[in-house]
């Protein structure tokens, strides 16, 4: 009987042996796909991020520009008003 029992245990452990090296085996694979899928996410965040950058840069520009013409039209206003006055 003791000579079963042994036998039984012996077996019982290697098959949870082998059952724990699959699953460590399978969550190896996961985090990597995980680690993947992380990647490809961050490249495309800063794909998008460059896109958004190369769109808004030109518009900061413009926009610039437009309130810098702004204050060269009322330095010119200013300049024809104090010309006017002293026409007067």
């Amino acid at each position: 009987m003791q000579q079963y029992l042994t036998i039984f245990i012996t077996i019982i452990l290697s098959l949870l042996t082998i059952i724990l090296i699959a699953v460590g085996v399978a969550i190896i694979q996961v985090i990597q796909k995980i680690k993947y899928t992380i990647d490809r996410v961050n490249s495309t965040i800063d794909m998008a991020e460059m896109k958004i950058n190369n769109i808004t840069t030109p518009l900061q520009s413009i926009s610039g520009m437009a309130s810098s013409l702004g204050s060269g039209l009322r330095v010119f206003e200013s300049f024809v008003g104090w010309l006017n006055r002293n026409k007067s």
